[in-house]
């Protein structure tokens, strides 16, 4: 059997961890597991009867939570495990895709032509990189094509967050940035096993997070896809779905001022 130190979190050793993991935070890991399943079959039943164009309000939105759902599994895999700086890193993703279906959800004609420009500047970026870096024999039809894009932009995550009723989330969005997705002070500091002191450290953190970390990343992972799979649900009309998502919703919140309760209390003992 592999350990953590020959093979890491793909090891026999965390593969076998996984159930005394999930136990330490069971209500957190059931309401991602249903979650997860809500949004599956909110998905797999509106591929049904949602037909037409990619750009489409309601194929477009499908596809969102299509890709939505990969980044809120993927994540739980990755929780379960207890690998919290690589679930928010997807948690950094998944917070997109809610902007994105947010916005389509009250500003629809804006996000289809924000996401039609992000096309272009993302051909019009690469073309110039291959331009840049001589990666072509015949620079000069590239550069013929980059001036026919104009100017184009790309996504803004910022002004995206601005279009739907998540503009809050936005912050959460930028401090995932920090302490995650980049390789920044923050994030690497997670790696450091911190002293006594609070200012200096003594060696280097492996393994699995702590239960505490597991429980954050599992709420806002929760918030994040529970706010997808509504806004989905309104637009296809999806009663069934949105009911249930709704009773998820307030037992989520039951759990998130339970652990709010936990830490206020824990910080002032």
């Amino acid at each position: 059997m592999t350990t953590f130190f020959e093979a890491g979190f793909t090891s026999d050793e965390t593969r076998e961890s996984i159930p005394d993991l999930i136990a330490t935070n069971a209500e957190w890991f059931g309401l991602l597991t249903e979650l997860v399943e809500s949004l599956q079959k909110t998905a797999i039943k509106a591929c049904e009867h949602v037909k037409g164009s990619p750009f489409d309000k309601l194929p477009l939105s499908l596809l969102v939570l299509h890709r939505a759902n990969g980044q809120l599994q993927g994540a739980a895999i990755l929780l379960e495990r207890g690998m919290v700086v690589e679930a928010r890193t997807l948690l950094r993703s998944f917070l997109e895709s809610a902007f994105v279906m947010a916005g389509i959800h009250d500003n629809y004609a804006t996000v289809k032509t924000m996401m039609i420009a992000d096309m272009d500047a993302a051909k019009k970026g690469q073309a110039n990189v291959i331009v840049k870096q001589g990666l072509t024999d015949d620079p000069t039809l590239l550069q013929e094509r980059i001036k026919e894009f104009g100017k184009v932009q790309n996504l803004a995550i910022d002004k995206l967050a601005e279009l739907g009723p998540l503009t809050k989330m936005y912050l959460l969005y930028r401090v995932i940035s920090n302490d995650a997705a980049h390789p920044s002070g923050k994030s690497l500091r997670r790696h450091m096993r911190m002293a006594s002191d609070g200012t200096s450290w003594n060696g280097y953190l492996l393994g699995p997070s702590s239960r505490e970390d597991v429980a954050e990343t599992a709420d806002q992972i929760l918030m994040t896809g529970i706010a997808i799979g509504v806004a989905f649900t309104q637009m296809v009309a999806d009663t069934e779905n949105n009911e249930f998502l709704g009773d998820l919703s307030e037992r989520y919140r039951t759990l998130r001022d339970a652990r709010e309760d936990a830490v206020k209390a824990s910080k002032g003992a």
